[in-house]
């Protein structure tokens, strides 16, 4: 069965750096999968006389040429990056998404991670999307009497059927990438102005093989996964 796949990430390259191995052998099984952005990662420089709209016409062609590699389709919502918050508003403009896409899977960020790797402390906007993303898919996007005014619009409530969601500190879903890892390489550094080729390998090659130690897989990727369902308590009876 071909499934509707739709990432809700904060940035360009979130996708790819969290899920691209997993995004590459899905897309290789035919699987149709759109991207949303929830910024343009406008803040994506470390030179301060580099002007905005540049940055934004940079990222969104790495974005492209990414997806290219996926047959994805982009979604943009155009939110600042750096400063993202859970809001209201947020949340409706996913909910229109998923009503729009209507995914049978959708991937995010785990949002109650705050560190990894004794190094790194995990973006805010990453929180704030993960946030904002679980907060759509549950109740708002399977309620007509949320965001009615979305049914104005034509978007018709959706169930969606899985929730894949990274990096995690709970993992329970393992997915080998060992096949795949140097197109994932490949497809990150897409993004050329976030991600020199050698440092890439090196740090996503460690990040696979810590993923995979714990079920002999060489190099993994790993993700709190989710089922969800029309009725809930119906889900957990059983029934």
């Amino acid at each position: 069965m071909r499934k509707q796949v739709l990432t809700v990430f904060a940035h360009p390259d979130d996708a790819e750096t969290m899920a691209g191995g997993t995004l590459l052998k899905w897309a290789r099984e035919g699987h149709a999968i759109t991207m949303c952005l929830i910024t343009d990662g406008d803040k994506g420089t470390s030179d301060p006389n580099d002007p905005r709209e540049a940055v934004v016409a940079r990222r969104r062609a790495e974005q492209e040429r990414a997806a290219a590699r996926l047959n994805a389709t982009v979604v943009t919502l155009g939110y600042e990056d750096g400063v993202l918050q859970p809001t209201l508003g947020l949340r409706r403009d996913l909910v229109r998404v998923m009503r729009r896409v209507r995914p049978h899977v959708v991937v995010a960020n785990d949002p109650t991670v705050w560190f990894r790797h004794g190094q790194y402390i995990n973006h805010p906007d990453h929180r704030a999307a993960g946030q904002a993303a679980i907060e759509a898919l549950y109740p708002a996007v399977k309620k007509a009497s949320i965001f009615p005014e979305l049914l104005a619009e034509g978007y018709q409530p959706h169930v969606v059927e899985e929730v894949w969601l990274g990096p995690t500190g709970e993992p329970d879903t393992w997915v080998d990438i060992t096949d795949v890892f140097d197109e994932k390489i490949a497809l990150i550094c897409e993004h050329a102005s976030q991600f020199p080729p050698e440092p890439t390998r090196a740090a996503f090659a460690r990040i696979a093989r810590e993923a995979g130690q714990e079920r002999g897989i060489q190099l993994a990727e790993s993700f709190r996964t989710l089922r969800l369902a029309a009725s809930t308590v119906r889900a957990i009876a059983g029934s």
